[in-house]
């Protein structure tokens, strides 16, 4: 299993030049699974609603980076940590995501997990609101049989940031 610092460093080696679009995430997978080695829900779920707009293509992480997409985690990983302690860590995550959108100045956010998206819209805020709230999206985790309705809302999404149909 990697470490952490092995792991963002892979995730480091993905972002584009240009964010267009930012995912938010909660944090690392503790179960040994990473979007960015290609194994996780997200990963998976994310590939087949990329796969079903963009007909032509086949989802790989390069793809990702080419459209201009990013993966960034609020918190170390919160697996194990009882429910304050997940509020606590993620919240702490707020001013360095806020940090990261000035920095960045994406075009569009997408909150990957529900209840990110307070996290969101507060780091947003902090920075003055530099994305608008018509670009943010707000999906559930792809996660305990919610895979579906992340996949629809993220096929949403797409549609919307590429104007498609």
């Amino acid at each position: 299993m990697k470490t952490i610092q092995e792991l963002e460093k892979l995730r480091e080696s993905y972002k584009p030049q240009k964010i267009r679009c930012l995912f938010v995430g909660e944090s690392i997978p503790s179960n040994g699974t990473f979007f960015y080695t290609g194994d996780s829900p997200l990963f998976k779920f994310t590939g087949e609603a990329f796969e079903e707009v963009f007909a032509e293509v086949k989802f790989t992480l390069d793809l990702f980076k080419e459209k201009g997409f990013y993966l960034f985690d609020l918190a170390e990983p919160v697996a194990g940590m009882g429910y304050k302690q997940k509020i606590n860590a993620v919240a702490e995550g707020i001013p360095k995501l806020a940090r990261f959108i000035e920095a960045e100045r994406p075009d569009y956010m997408l909150s990957v997990k529900n209840t990110n998206l307070s996290a969101v819209v507060m780091a947003n805020a902090e920075v003055g609101d530099i994305i608008t709230e018509e670009h943010i999206f707000d999906l559930p985790a792809p996660i305990f049989g919610s895979h579906h309705y992340y996949k629809e809302k993220l096929v949403e999404a797409l549609k919307t940031i590429y104007k498609i149909g």
